[in-house]
């Protein structure tokens, strides 16, 4: 989607504390090096994860990226989704929160002249929303980017937080992607999106698959438009989308 920024360095995760406060006993979900650890009365996922237009409108995507490949000379386990045209912008694409979650990262960095925020956020039963290339942030979430490093030149080293929460159809950011000045090779309305199941490691990677990406999510990461995450009807529209950069390649997708 954009021009390619180095794999970031990240820093270890905290101590575990309550993902999510319910009537039921609290889910803490955390990578301990080597696997992810659930502690608490772990919920089902509900089918889909995702209703349709709950996390953002997808009949107005125009392309995507592919989960599971090497663009720019990085892995990429996460895929991305564009709005616009290549060197042209779309306003007012606007992302909020599918599922009552927490959020375990963020990260703010400059970019070609454009703030840029990420943020990760964890379902109760195990499944992480990662979301990178957000270019405005509510209000409310600002206020979790304020306890964060404060955003330099590229560097978007994630920090991780806890007993930080998110309800479902709050506001994340009211747009996304990259505008003036950034060059005409990062110009355009997209973001980053990613689904990291953190019940189990992905099936389709053996024993030998290495990466230059963080194992934590790269050996959890899905095809996010198969499976139940989303919804029968947003899943449709995704396979009748062309690829931005014209490759089809994937570790995880399957129906492609």
């Amino acid at each position: 989607m954009a021009v390619a920024k180095p794999t970031p360095v990240v820093t270890p995760s905290p101590s575990p504390t309550p993902a999510y406060t319910s009537n039921k006993a609290p889910v803490v979900w955390r990578f301990d090096g080597k696997e992810w650890i659930s502690q608490g009365s772990v919920p089902q996922c509900p089918s889909p994860l995702i209703p349709t237009g709950e996390l953002l409108d997808f009949s107005k995507v125009l392309s995507i990226v592919q989960p599971g490949q090497i663009r720019g000379g990085s892995y990429k386990p996460h895929a991305g989704l564009r709005w616009s045209e290549f060197g042209g912008v779309v306003k007012g694409i606007s992302i909020k929160a599918p599922f009552d979650g927490e959020v375990v990262a963020a990260a703010q960095y400059i970019s070609e002249g454009n703030y840029q925020f990420t943020i990760n956020i964890i379902h109760p039963c195990g499944i992480m929303l990662r979301l990178g290339h957000l270019l405005e942030p509510s209000d409310s979430i600002k206020k979790i980017l304020s306890t964060i490093p404060p955003a330099i030149e590229n560097d978007s080293r994630e920090s991780f937080l806890s007993g930080t929460f998110i309800k479902k159809d709050q506001l994340i950011a009211s747009e996304v992607g990259m505008v003036p000045p950034a060059s005409p090779d990062s110009l355009g309305t997209f973001m980053d999106l990613g689904i990291v199941d953190l019940r189990k490691k992905n099936p389709a990677l053996d024993s030998s698959f290495k990466s230059n990406a963080d194992v934590k999510y790269s050996l959890y990461s899905v095809c996010w438009y198969e499976g139940n995450y989303f919804s029968d009807s947003d899943r449709a529209r995704v396979l009748n989308l062309p690829f931005s950069n014209g490759d089809a390649t994937s570790d995880y997708c399957k129906r492609r």
